[in-house]
């Protein structure tokens, strides 16, 4: 399971940082105090969000931890602006002076903003010192902030194909336009595929970093106010078990070849080797002659430069959840438990931990309020335009509504269930919530739906006194699904990326 302070790490990265986290190896491993930082790049007049964590090597956690950055190098360059919330800092000089006390989840990260300023040239360099102290330990690094040259590499937000189980198919989504108003020098393509649907390809300047991506690099040149088509639609092979309703996500996202450097030449933190192809070249069609760039570019918008490829799985190889409802007998005052859940009738497994909606709604019974609600649930409200977010508010009570997920991807005749504390407010005769399953492509409606009955009379308080409609209900492992699934987490642009991806609302024109 990700830490807490894992997750902000991987916000504060940002796409490419996420991706540079999974394979991530501290640069000095004999030093107990470590300073993950990541080298800048950006534009005149453009900003970065960076950040800058600070960790003992080993089991120990750090109480707290003091920050000095050395400004006065960048300070002719850029500035900075913090975006933490969680650090005291007083500025003296050009040495700003930062603390921070741990909280449960360890000493947060120091996240901030640098903007290039107006008259800084491409080409300029300079260093941001960094010394850090804590648990007894110090340590120190710098960050290298360069100035470079703004493009602005554009694709389509979404791009959705058609696929059975165990067929090839070429993704969509493979037109870039160069929006900005000066040349871009190369490019670099990334490929981040689902792990239901794997790369196939054999082209020879694609490198296949196992578990991780595909790299595809490109020399020519893509003209301001050009668009740019791949030669090849990159193949992507669906499992023989892809349920069939399910759509399998891929993101296919643009970089400039120094924003890429950025990424793979990090001291310290160095990627695993690819796997190049050995077939023909994957080409940009029609491209005037390359040419070198004189100095370093990068992209200054790089939330429009990937687009997220839904795979929309056909087929005959659904998976049939069946809701599984309860039964408890009380009188009014009595705080009696009932168990929702589902099970998998199969044949196909659910990837449910990728689902963005609850894979099971439950209405709690009316005159009844949950009072202890199980952490996998969270209050739902169906009509709100708002994305629905479990992570926070898991386990909270007192909702009419809830939606619930699953802890991994259940197997046929694997399913998931749901305790709830009920106290019972109002009851003059049988009252009755409902359990509905949620999933594409599920074949049956009729076992979609059971009910939670309560009942007056005096049961047994405290216990889940009906049993269930459904029969035995077999549950999850321990976030089986998160821990197979975690790489295709991580390249799935992280969480941030994703989001991004699905709320830009960028026009993009070819």
């Amino acid at each position: 399971m990700l830490t807490h302070s894992t997750r902000r790490w991987l916000a504060g990265l940002g796409v490419a940082g996420a991706f540079v986290a999974a394979s991530a190896t501290p640069a000095h491993a004999a030093d107990p105090l470590q300073i993950a930082a990541w080298d800048v790049l950006v534009a005149p007049e453009h900003a970065t969000y960076n950040f800058i964590a600070t960790y003992i090597e080993g089991e120990e956690e750090l109480k707290s931890a003091t920050l000095d950055l050395d400004l006065s190098k960048v300070n002719d360059l850029a500035t900075i602006e913090l975006a933490s919330s969680d650090w005291e800092c007083v500025p003296s000089g050009e040495t700003l002076h930062c603390e921070a006390e741990a909280t449960e989840w360890g000493v947060p990260s120091l996240d901030y903003y640098l903007t290039a300023k107006a008259d800084a040239k491409p080409g300029q360099k300079a260093e941001l010192g960094i010394k850090a102290t804590g648990g007894g330990q110090a340590a120190s690094r710098s960050v290298t902030v360069t100035i470079a040259e703004g493009v602005d590499l554009q694709s389509e937000p979404e791009a959705t194909v058609d696929g059975d189980p165990g067929a090839t198919v070429g993704l969509p989504g493979d037109v870039v336009r160069n929006s900005g108003d000066n040349p871009a020098h190369g490019a670099v393509l990334r490929l981040q595929a689902h792990y239901r649907s794997s790369y196939v390809g054999n082209f020879s300047n694609c490198e296949d970093i196992k578990y991780l991506a595909v790299i595809c690099t490109f020399d020519t040149e893509l003209e301001p106010g050009k668009s740019y088509r791949l030669s090849e639609k990159l193949p992507v092979k669906l499992d023989k078990d892809a349920r069939t309703g399910s759509e399998l996500e891929n993101y296919v996202d643009w970089l400039t070849k120094d924003d890429w450097a950025q990424i793979v030449d990090e001291p310290g933190f160095p990627l695993p080797p690819g796997t190049p192809g050995t077939g023909d070249t994957l080409s940009l069609v029609e491209l005037p002659a390359a040419r070198q760039a004189a100095v370093p570019q990068t992209d200054v918008d790089q939330t429009n430069n990937f687009t997220v490829v839904d795979i929309k799985v056909g087929g005959n190889n659904p998976a049939d959840l069946a809701a599984v409802g309860g039964t408890a007998t009380g009188k009014v005052g009595d705080k009696v438990t009932v168990t929702a859940g589902f099970t998998n009738l199969g044949p196909a497994t659910v990837d449910a931990w990728r689902l963005t909606e609850p894979i099971v709604t439950v209405e709690i019974p009316q005159g009844t309020e949950a009072i202890k609600v199980s952490e996998e649930c969270a209050p739902y409200d169906k009509d709100s335009e708002e994305p629905w977010n479990p992570w926070d508010h898991g386990g909270e009570p007192g909702a009419d509504l809830y939606g619930c997920i699953s802890a991994g991807d259940p197997e046929p005749g694997v399913g998931g269930k749901y305790p709830f504390t009920l106290r019972i407010d109002k009851l003059t005769g049988p009252t009755s919530g409902k359990v509905t399953t949620h999933l594409d492509g599920d074949p049956k409606a009729d076992n979609n739906e059971a009910a939670i009955v309560i009942k007056p009379g005096n049961g047994n308080p405290g216990s889940d006194n009906g049993g269930g409609d459904g029969g035995s209900l077999p549950i999850t492992g321990e976030n089986t699904g998160l821990i197979a699934g975690i790489g295709g987490l991580l390249l799935a642009a992280g969480v941030g990326g994703y989001v991004v991806a699905r709320r830009r609302r960028t026009r993009f024109v070819a």
